[in-house]
């Protein structure tokens, strides 16, 4: 049986397999497109931001993670030297 990846890891292997994309419009409108495997969202998003990716997400199935770190380690895990609030796995 093989152990669930941490969010760190799916960021790592989209990264890798460039299926990563960054910036709340961006995740937004890929969430309303379905085409979005996985969101990921900072410890610190703001509850507006985090309410529209829960309405979009369910409606098109896709599965929200929340990272264990604030929006600098975000951004840090994605190989960034800036900060990210959300990033989504595309398909």
């Amino acid at each position: 049986m093989t152990k669930p990846k941490t969010p760190a890891q799916v960021i790592k292997d989209a990264v890798k397999g460039k299926k990563l994309i960054m910036g709340t419009r961006r995740v937004l409108k890929g969430a309303k497109n379905a085409s979005l495997i996985e969101v990921i969202c900072a410890s610190n998003c703001p509850e507006q931001i985090r309410k529209d990716i829960n309405h979009y997400t369910g409606i098109s199935k896709t599965e929200v993670t929340d990272f264990k770190g604030d929006s600098s380690k975000l951004g840090e895990a994605c190989g960034k030297p800036f900060k990210a609030l959300v990033v989504g796995i595309q398909k």
